[in-house]
């Protein structure tokens, strides 16, 4: 079976957001996630030097809210400059470079892109399904996006349960990355 796994920009910021897990963030003050990080930015100090001024007028429960508040923010702004950047740049080399495969062979022996192998069946250990894209996992915890309309979408769910792979739909946005650790 081949499948023609074209995204559109509008699936590949759907799939940025799947897998940047922005979806799980408690709030959504401002559209656009460089406006919340300024807001912190910004917000990180002022709570500081609030804290400070309760401190010296003796309102201590509000002097460790704040404290607390900002001790919070600080530690989010260094993971951040850390570690999220490269993670937030990883998803998006991975959603808008890497992911520019236009054919997909799927048969009983494994899957190909593009004429290359890249696994057989036997190494896939679960697969999602979340909006019609594909979320392959294999045994050595690595990820495989698909994105499938149609007829093809029933035709792969087909062969993945001959295959006698766990199969899963999901209705929910959910974090793929649980199921990648190794």
């Amino acid at each position: 079976m081949i499948i023609k796994s074209i995204m559109t920009d509008e699936d590949r910021k759907a799939l940025e957001y799947m897998l940047s897990l922005e979806y799980a963030m408690p709030y959504q003050l401002l559209k656009t996630k460089n406006n919340r990080r300024k807001i912190i930015y910004i917000m990180t100090p002022v709570l500081f030097l609030l804290s400070i001024g309760c401190y010296f007028v003796k309102s201590y429960p509000m002097f460790y809210v704040e404290m607390g508040i900002s001790i919070i923010a600080l530690i989010w702004i260094i993971w951040f400059q850390s570690k999220g950047k490269k993670f937030e740049n990883n998803v998006h080399e991975f959603v808008w470079n890497k992911s520019r495969y236009n054919k997909v062979e799927i048969d009983v022996q494994g899957i190909k892109l593009e004429d290359k192998k890249i696994c057989e069946l036997k190494e896939i250990d679960r697969v999602f399904l979340y909006k019609g894209f594909f979320f392959l996992i294999t045994n050595e915890k690595k990820l495989l996006v698909l994105k499938t309309v149609g007829v093809e979408t029933e035709e792969l769910i087909k062969i993945i349960k001959e295959a006698d792979i766990l199969f899963e739909k999901r209705e929910e946005p959910f974090n793929i990355y649980e199921y990648c650790k190794k």
